[in-house]
């Protein structure tokens, strides 16, 4: 199910700079029970990335309903996309012209293999396929091109190994941990939890920051944001991804490292758990 601009459709003009150009923002959030949950931590982020691509004019309150809509259309999980584009415009980059952006709201089945990961954990690998600098790092922006590549990676080594893994694992230009394709990183060695600083690239995932304010809140552990090499995964006591959908999901091993010890991950999924 979908709807753009609060009507039911499954279409955009092709002179949408989202199309066009990426020119926009998206979130990816879980309903349950009828309702987006954290529906404010998802709007703050979208209104906040607007502000910071200088995207004006968006109907926050049409969207707000369209999404609430949708949402009660079933009890059942489901994962609800909201995209967000500048809108039409010329054919140029310039943005001048463009008057009214254009919001989409899809519905999707949610990954039900994710309750697998979170109970059983996963395996990661590297990459030498590296996340470009950007202004725009942190931002979850349309431009997603070095991810889908790096999808692309990953469905072809699966098909070349019977030794097969979830994700990779990704760095910078300059050599420092990221993220996987599609979710934040943390690392433990002792009390201290590290996940890295995303200066030059990455997305500041809703369940990354979530997870660092729980920190906060459980005696012994203290959360570093860092610029650091993949080599320092090789002493970590315990690895861990995140993101909204999967939320605290154990690593058991990345490339030849094993990983025995999920004692935070699995501490933060009883939090999660009882929120």
């Amino acid at each position: 199910m979908q709807w753009v601009n609060g009507q039911p459709s499954a279409t955009v003009p092709i002179t949408d700079r989202g199309l066009q150009f990426g020119d926009g923002c998206f979130t990816t959030g879980q309903s349950a029970q009828g309702v987006l949950q954290h529906a404010d931590a998802h709007f703050e982020r979208l209104m906040s990335t607007c502000q910071q691509l200088a995207i004006d004019g968006v109907d926050w309150l049409r969207l707000q309903q369209t999404v609430a809509y949708a949402c009660a259309q079933s009890n059942q999980e489901q994962v609800v996309k909201i995209v967000i584009t500048r809108g039409q415009g010329g054919r140029g980059y310039s943005p001048a012209g463009c008057q009214q952006p254009t919001d989409i709201v899809t519905l999707h089945a949610f990954p039900q293999h994710y309750y697998q990961w979170q109970q059983h954990g996963i395996s990661l690998a590297t990459t030498e396929r590296q996340l470009g600098a950007s202004p725009l790092a942190g931002l979850k922006h349309l431009n997603r091109l070095e991810q889908v590549l790096l999808k692309r990676e990953l469905d072809q080594r699966n098909k070349q190994s019977s030794a097969t893994v979830d994700d990779l694992v990704v760095c910078d230009l300059f050599g420092n941990l990221v993220e996987t394709t599609a979710s934040n990183l943390f690392w433990r060695q002792g009390a201290d939890v590290y996940t890295p600083a995303l200066h030059y690239a990455g997305v500041d995932g809703l369940m990354r920051q979530r997870v660092m304010a729980m920190l906060e809140e459980i005696p012994g552990y203290r959360c570093h944001l860092v610029q650091q090499g993949p080599d320092v995964l090789d002493q970590a006591e315990e690895v861990f991804i995140t993101n909204t959908l999967m939320k605290v999901v154990p690593v058991n091993h990345i490339d030849h490292i094993l990983y025995s010890d999920h004692t935070l991950a699995s501490a933060l999924q009883q939090r999660l758990n009882a929120c």
